[in-house]
């Protein structure tokens, strides 16, 4: 296999209401694995849309692991995800990455809530320490 020299995507914990927003990720069409020893769809795609609010949670709790785990703030953005975006970057017009795409609202589908960048960073260096990576 070909080594490729990939650059790292900066990171922002700044967004702005009625941003326009990418979300990158690998397009399932629904189908994702085809059967024993065939493969997922990977075909990188992305998905246009706006950030339309940035809220505080109220689901955060200490307790069990997983709800230290769980963000306790949330981005909204309006755009048409489907299956293989979840967990992809969402970037903003320079490029940098504003969150990461965590679910599609089940009654809108063109709603979609990100984890922003200034939860997941410390999440993940909570994580290391734990020795879950």
């Amino acid at each position: 296999m070909k080594r490729e020299k990939l650059q790292q995507l900066k990171v922002t914990v700044n967004c702005e209401l009625d941003e326009q927003v990418r979300i990158l990720g690998y397009n399932q069409g629904g189908e994702g694995l085809r059967g024993r020893g065939e493969h997922l769809n990977r075909t990188a795609d992305f998905a246009r849309g706006y950030v339309v609010m940035k809220f505080a949670t109220d689901e955060y709790a200490k307790g069990s692991l997983r709800q230290e785990f769980k963000p306790r703030e949330e981005i909204v953005v309006m755009c048409y995800t489907i299956g293989g975006h979840s967990g992809g970057p969402c970037v903003n017009q320079q490029g940098e990455v504003i969150g990461i795409l965590s679910r599609a609202d089940s009654a809108e589908k063109h709603r979609c809530y990100l984890v922003p960048a200034c939860e997941w960073k410390p999440l993940v260096k909570k994580a290391k320490k734990l020795s879950l990576f």
